[in-house]
Protein backbone atom coordinates (compact mmCIF):
# COMPACT_ATOMS: atom_id res chain seq x y z
CA UNK A 1 0.00 0.00 0.00
CA UNK A 2 1.29 3.18 -1.22
CA UNK A 3 2.43 5.62 1.57
CA UNK A 4 0.28 9.80 1.90
CA UNK A 5 1.81 12.47 3.81
CA UNK A 6 -1.03 11.53 6.25
CA UNK A 7 1.76 8.91 7.66
CA UNK A 8 4.60 10.84 7.53
CA UNK A 9 5.90 12.33 10.96
CA UNK A 10 5.41 15.88 9.87
CA UNK A 11 3.41 18.29 11.85
CA UNK A 12 1.06 21.15 10.46
CA UNK A 13 4.28 23.55 11.20
CA UNK A 14 8.06 23.35 10.87
CA UNK A 15 9.82 23.13 13.85
CA UNK A 16 12.59 25.51 12.56
CA UNK A 17 12.29 28.09 10.43
CA UNK A 18 15.92 29.72 8.69
CA UNK A 19 15.46 33.59 7.34
CA UNK A 20 18.33 34.17 5.00
CA UNK A 21 18.40 38.34 6.64
CA UNK A 22 20.84 38.42 4.08
CA UNK A 23 22.53 36.77 1.17
CA UNK A 24 26.08 38.01 1.42
CA UNK A 25 29.16 35.47 2.98
CA UNK A 26 32.84 36.32 2.74
CA UNK A 27 33.59 32.99 3.00
CA UNK A 28 34.71 31.23 -0.76
CA UNK A 29 34.39 27.47 0.36
CA UNK A 30 35.45 24.95 -1.89
CA UNK A 31 32.95 23.04 -0.46
CA UNK A 32 30.28 25.05 -0.75
CA UNK A 33 28.19 26.46 -4.02
CA UNK A 34 27.86 30.01 -2.96
CA UNK A 35 30.76 31.41 -4.90
CA UNK A 36 29.27 29.95 -7.90
CA UNK A 37 25.27 30.93 -7.02
CA UNK A 38 25.61 34.48 -5.88
CA UNK A 39 26.09 36.02 -9.10
CA UNK A 40 22.81 34.21 -10.63
CA UNK A 41 20.55 34.43 -7.18
CA UNK A 42 18.57 37.26 -5.69
CA UNK A 43 20.98 39.23 -3.44
CA UNK A 44 20.85 41.64 -0.78
CA UNK A 45 19.30 42.59 2.67
CA UNK A 46 15.46 41.21 4.08
CA UNK A 47 13.08 43.98 4.06
CA UNK A 48 12.54 45.12 8.01
CA UNK A 49 8.31 44.22 6.90
CA UNK A 50 8.82 41.09 5.89
CA UNK A 51 11.07 40.25 8.48
CA UNK A 52 8.63 41.04 11.22
CA UNK A 53 5.83 39.52 9.19
CA UNK A 54 7.75 36.14 9.16
CA UNK A 55 8.74 36.61 12.36
CA UNK A 56 5.06 37.29 14.03
CA UNK A 57 3.64 34.95 11.87
CA UNK A 58 6.00 32.05 13.21
CA UNK A 59 5.36 33.63 17.15
CA UNK A 60 1.44 32.75 16.15
CA UNK A 61 1.80 29.55 14.91
CA UNK A 62 3.93 28.61 17.92
CA UNK A 63 1.54 29.69 20.58
CA UNK A 64 -1.30 28.16 18.39
CA UNK A 65 0.20 24.73 18.72
CA UNK A 66 1.81 24.92 21.94
CA UNK A 67 5.23 24.22 20.87
CA UNK A 68 9.02 25.75 21.16
CA UNK A 69 9.49 26.83 17.55
CA UNK A 70 13.54 27.73 16.52
CA UNK A 71 15.00 30.42 14.65
CA UNK A 72 18.23 30.42 12.74
CA UNK A 73 19.34 33.39 10.08
CA UNK A 74 21.61 33.23 7.00
CA UNK A 75 21.26 29.49 4.87
CA UNK A 76 23.10 31.82 2.38
CA UNK A 77 24.91 34.73 4.03
CA UNK A 78 27.01 34.90 6.80
CA UNK A 79 25.81 36.51 10.41
CA UNK A 80 28.01 38.66 11.07
CA UNK A 81 28.70 40.24 7.51
CA UNK A 82 25.98 42.94 8.55
CA UNK A 83 25.89 42.72 12.51
CA UNK A 84 24.01 45.73 13.10
CA UNK A 85 20.91 44.24 11.00
CA UNK A 86 20.85 40.54 12.36
CA UNK A 87 21.62 41.38 16.04
CA UNK A 88 19.20 43.95 16.27
CA UNK A 89 16.86 41.41 14.62
CA UNK A 90 17.88 38.67 16.83
CA UNK A 91 16.58 40.82 19.56
CA UNK A 92 13.64 40.96 18.02
CA UNK A 93 13.19 37.31 17.73
CA UNK A 94 14.35 36.40 21.03
CA UNK A 95 11.90 39.31 22.41
CA UNK A 96 9.05 36.72 20.92
CA UNK A 97 10.30 34.12 23.24
CA UNK A 98 11.34 31.80 19.97
CA UNK A 99 14.69 29.89 20.10
CA UNK A 100 17.36 31.04 18.16
CA UNK A 101 21.01 29.81 17.19
CA UNK A 102 23.69 31.04 15.15
CA UNK A 103 25.85 29.45 12.46
CA UNK A 104 28.94 31.63 11.68
CA UNK A 105 32.18 30.79 9.87
CA UNK A 106 33.89 32.88 12.59
CA UNK A 107 35.69 35.60 10.31
CA UNK A 108 33.93 38.43 10.96
CA UNK A 109 32.68 37.51 14.85
CA UNK A 110 34.57 40.58 16.44
CA UNK A 111 34.55 40.78 19.79
CA UNK A 112 32.44 44.06 20.03
CA UNK A 113 30.42 42.06 18.11
CA UNK A 114 30.19 38.95 20.64
CA UNK A 115 29.69 41.48 23.41
CA UNK A 116 26.75 43.23 21.51
CA UNK A 117 25.05 39.45 21.40
CA UNK A 118 25.33 39.04 25.16
CA UNK A 119 24.60 42.14 25.98
CA UNK A 120 20.88 41.51 23.24
CA UNK A 121 19.89 38.03 25.52
CA UNK A 122 21.66 35.48 23.56
CA UNK A 123 21.61 32.33 25.03
CA UNK A 124 21.73 30.28 22.06
CA UNK A 125 24.22 27.76 20.80
CA UNK A 126 26.95 28.82 18.46
CA UNK A 127 27.96 25.94 15.61
CA UNK A 128 31.36 27.46 13.92
CA UNK A 129 33.02 26.63 10.76
CA UNK A 130 36.64 25.47 10.99
CA UNK A 131 37.50 23.29 8.42
CA UNK A 132 41.27 23.16 9.74
CA UNK A 133 43.66 24.29 12.90
CA UNK A 134 46.44 24.81 10.24
CA UNK A 135 46.56 27.35 7.18
CA UNK A 136 47.49 24.89 4.82
CA UNK A 137 43.95 22.73 5.96
CA UNK A 138 42.10 25.83 6.40
CA UNK A 139 43.02 28.63 3.97
CA UNK A 140 42.69 26.48 0.55
CA UNK A 141 39.36 25.01 1.44
CA UNK A 142 37.62 28.39 3.29
CA UNK A 143 39.81 31.52 1.54
CA UNK A 144 39.98 33.10 5.26
CA UNK A 145 42.51 34.14 7.16
CA UNK A 146 43.40 31.26 9.85
CA UNK A 147 44.49 33.25 12.41
CA UNK A 148 41.79 36.20 12.52
CA UNK A 149 38.96 33.15 12.59
CA UNK A 150 40.65 31.24 15.15
CA UNK A 151 41.20 34.62 17.62
CA UNK A 152 37.47 35.17 17.34
CA UNK A 153 36.52 32.12 18.42
CA UNK A 154 39.17 32.49 21.20
CA UNK A 155 37.42 35.27 22.43
CA UNK A 156 34.22 33.69 22.43
CA UNK A 157 35.11 31.28 24.33
CA UNK A 158 36.51 33.07 27.21
CA UNK A 159 33.02 35.53 27.57
CA UNK A 160 30.20 32.44 26.43
CA UNK A 161 30.00 28.48 28.31
CA UNK A 162 32.11 26.25 26.07
CA UNK A 163 28.94 23.89 26.16
CA UNK A 164 26.61 25.70 23.77
CA UNK A 165 29.81 26.42 21.48
CA UNK A 166 30.20 23.41 18.45
CA UNK A 167 33.07 23.50 16.31
CA UNK A 168 32.50 21.59 12.62
CA UNK A 169 35.10 20.43 11.08
CA UNK A 170 34.60 19.22 7.50
CA UNK A 171 37.78 16.98 6.21
CA UNK A 172 38.01 17.67 2.71
CA UNK A 173 41.56 17.47 1.32
CA UNK A 174 43.23 17.85 4.33
CA UNK A 175 47.16 17.82 4.47
CA UNK A 176 48.39 14.68 6.60
CA UNK A 177 47.75 14.37 10.29
CA UNK A 178 45.25 17.37 10.13
CA UNK A 179 42.16 15.51 11.77
CA UNK A 180 44.75 14.38 14.65
CA UNK A 181 45.55 18.16 15.22
CA UNK A 182 41.95 19.39 14.85
CA UNK A 183 40.51 16.74 17.58
CA UNK A 184 43.78 17.65 19.74
CA UNK A 185 43.42 22.01 19.27
CA UNK A 186 39.86 21.55 20.27
CA UNK A 187 39.88 19.14 22.97
CA UNK A 188 42.76 21.09 25.04
CA UNK A 189 40.11 24.44 24.88
CA UNK A 190 37.44 21.98 25.86
CA UNK A 191 34.83 22.26 23.20
CA UNK A 192 32.95 19.82 21.47
CA UNK A 193 34.28 19.39 17.45
CA UNK A 194 32.23 16.94 15.42
CA UNK A 195 33.87 16.36 11.98
CA UNK A 196 31.28 15.48 9.23
CA UNK A 197 31.51 14.51 6.00
CA UNK A 198 31.06 17.34 3.12
CA UNK A 199 27.68 17.28 1.80
CA UNK A 200 27.11 17.52 -2.56
CA UNK A 201 24.22 20.20 -1.76
CA UNK A 202 21.65 18.26 -3.87
CA UNK A 203 24.54 18.06 -6.76
CA UNK A 204 26.21 21.42 -6.75
CA UNK A 205 29.40 20.57 -5.51
CA UNK A 206 31.25 19.39 -7.78
CA UNK A 207 33.56 16.08 -7.42
CA UNK A 208 31.11 14.98 -4.39
CA UNK A 209 28.19 13.81 -5.83
CA UNK A 210 26.77 10.06 -6.12
CA UNK A 211 25.32 10.31 -9.77
CA UNK A 212 21.58 10.26 -10.23
CA UNK A 213 18.73 8.28 -8.28
CA UNK A 214 15.94 7.37 -10.48
CA UNK A 215 13.92 6.28 -7.51
CA UNK A 216 12.90 8.52 -4.17
CA UNK A 217 11.45 6.80 -1.05
CA UNK A 218 12.38 9.36 1.05
CA UNK A 219 15.59 11.58 2.59
CA UNK A 220 17.85 10.86 5.08
CA UNK A 221 17.93 13.92 7.05
CA UNK A 222 13.94 14.67 6.72
CA UNK A 223 14.27 18.34 6.48
CA UNK A 224 11.35 19.03 4.56
CA UNK A 225 9.33 17.36 7.59
CA UNK A 226 9.97 20.14 9.88
CA UNK A 227 12.42 23.15 8.37
CA UNK A 228 11.66 25.64 6.42
CA UNK A 229 14.26 27.59 4.89
CA UNK A 230 13.27 31.34 3.12
CA UNK A 231 15.52 33.50 0.89
CA UNK A 232 15.77 37.39 1.11
CA UNK A 233 12.91 38.49 -1.03
CA UNK A 234 10.73 35.43 1.35
CA UNK A 235 10.25 32.60 -1.31
CA UNK A 236 10.35 29.60 -0.07
CA UNK A 237 12.88 26.99 -1.04
CA UNK A 238 11.99 22.88 -0.45
CA UNK A 239 15.43 22.47 1.59
CA UNK A 240 18.80 24.14 2.54
CA UNK A 241 20.62 21.92 0.15
CA UNK A 242 18.35 23.29 -2.14
CA UNK A 243 21.27 26.50 -2.79
CA UNK A 244 19.99 27.02 -6.43
CA UNK A 245 16.90 27.49 -5.05
CA UNK A 246 14.79 25.78 -8.28
CA UNK A 247 12.39 24.18 -5.83
CA UNK A 248 10.26 27.16 -4.48
CA UNK A 249 7.22 26.18 -2.90
CA UNK A 250 5.37 29.26 -2.15
CA UNK A 251 5.88 32.43 -0.51
CA UNK A 252 6.18 34.43 2.59
CA UNK A 253 5.42 37.68 1.64
CA UNK A 254 2.31 36.96 0.24
CA UNK A 255 1.14 33.80 2.36
CA UNK A 256 1.43 32.21 6.04
CA UNK A 257 3.94 29.76 7.25
CA UNK A 258 0.97 27.64 7.44
CA UNK A 259 -0.37 27.85 4.33
CA UNK A 260 3.17 27.54 2.53
CA UNK A 261 3.91 24.54 4.56
CA UNK A 262 0.94 22.77 3.62
CA UNK A 263 0.23 24.20 0.64
CA UNK A 264 -0.56 22.38 -2.98
CA UNK A 265 3.13 22.83 -3.99
CA UNK A 266 4.62 21.57 -0.40
CA UNK A 267 3.05 18.62 -0.65
CA UNK A 268 3.54 17.88 -4.08
CA UNK A 269 7.00 17.50 -3.29
CA UNK A 270 6.60 15.54 -0.17
CA UNK A 271 4.44 13.07 -2.15
CA UNK A 272 7.09 13.49 -4.71
CA UNK A 273 10.11 12.46 -1.87
CA UNK A 274 8.21 10.26 0.56
CA UNK A 275 5.25 8.79 -1.25
CA UNK A 276 6.51 7.12 -4.83
CA UNK A 277 4.83 10.45 -7.16
CA UNK A 278 6.90 10.58 -9.91
CA UNK A 279 8.82 13.51 -10.02
CA UNK A 280 11.03 15.16 -13.53
CA UNK A 281 14.30 14.03 -13.65
CA UNK A 282 15.61 17.23 -12.71
CA UNK A 283 14.18 17.75 -9.36
CA UNK A 284 16.68 18.29 -7.00
CA UNK A 285 16.12 14.96 -4.83
CA UNK A 286 17.17 12.89 -7.66
CA UNK A 287 20.42 14.30 -7.39
CA UNK A 288 21.54 14.81 -3.74
CA UNK A 289 23.32 12.12 -1.95
CA UNK A 290 20.92 12.77 0.85
CA UNK A 291 18.07 11.21 -1.37
CA UNK A 292 16.88 7.34 0.43
CA UNK A 293 15.77 4.78 -2.90
CA UNK A 294 15.41 1.99 -0.84
CA UNK A 295 12.81 0.93 1.89
CA UNK A 296 15.18 -2.01 2.49
CA UNK A 297 16.44 -2.07 6.52
CA UNK A 298 19.33 -3.85 5.05
CA UNK A 299 19.82 -1.61 1.67
CA UNK A 300 19.36 1.55 4.30
CA UNK A 301 21.65 -0.64 6.77
CA UNK A 302 24.73 -1.33 4.17
CA UNK A 303 24.33 2.46 2.78
CA UNK A 304 24.90 4.26 6.50
CA UNK A 305 27.66 1.45 7.18
CA UNK A 306 29.33 2.81 3.97
CA UNK A 307 29.49 6.09 4.86
CA UNK A 308 30.32 5.49 8.70
CA UNK A 309 33.29 3.55 7.34
CA UNK A 310 34.26 6.02 5.25
CA UNK A 311 33.92 8.76 7.67
CA UNK A 312 35.75 6.51 10.37
CA UNK A 313 38.77 6.20 7.23
CA UNK A 314 39.17 9.58 6.93
CA UNK A 315 38.84 11.06 9.97
CA UNK A 316 40.32 8.38 12.32
CA UNK A 317 42.57 5.83 10.38
CA UNK A 318 44.09 7.65 7.69
CA UNK A 319 43.77 10.98 9.04
CA UNK A 320 44.17 12.89 6.06
CA UNK A 321 42.51 14.03 2.66
CA UNK A 322 43.45 13.97 -0.58
CA UNK A 323 46.19 15.64 -1.65
CA UNK A 324 45.94 19.98 -1.44
CA UNK A 325 44.61 21.67 -4.40
CA UNK A 326 42.76 24.57 -5.00
CA UNK A 327 38.89 23.52 -6.65
CA UNK A 328 36.62 25.69 -8.12
CA UNK A 329 32.88 25.02 -7.52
Amino acid sequence: MAKTIADLDRTPYPHQIIIDVHSYCNGRCTICPYDRLKDRLPMGVMEEELFRKIVDDYHGLCRRFGFHGKVLFCSMGEFFLYPEITIERMAYVIGKGLAFDIQTNAAAMLPRWVDKLIEQGFSGSFMISCHGVTPDAYEPIMGLDLERSLANIDYLLEKYPKERICIQAIPHHWPFGETRRVRRYWRKRGVHVRLPLPNDRAGLVKGLGQGTKARLVGCNTNRPLYEMICNIKGEVQLCCNDMAQKEIVGSLAEQSIEEVWNGPEMRKRIEQIYCGVPSPPDFICHHCELALTSESPLARLGSNLRHEARKFWLTYVRRSGQPLERQKC
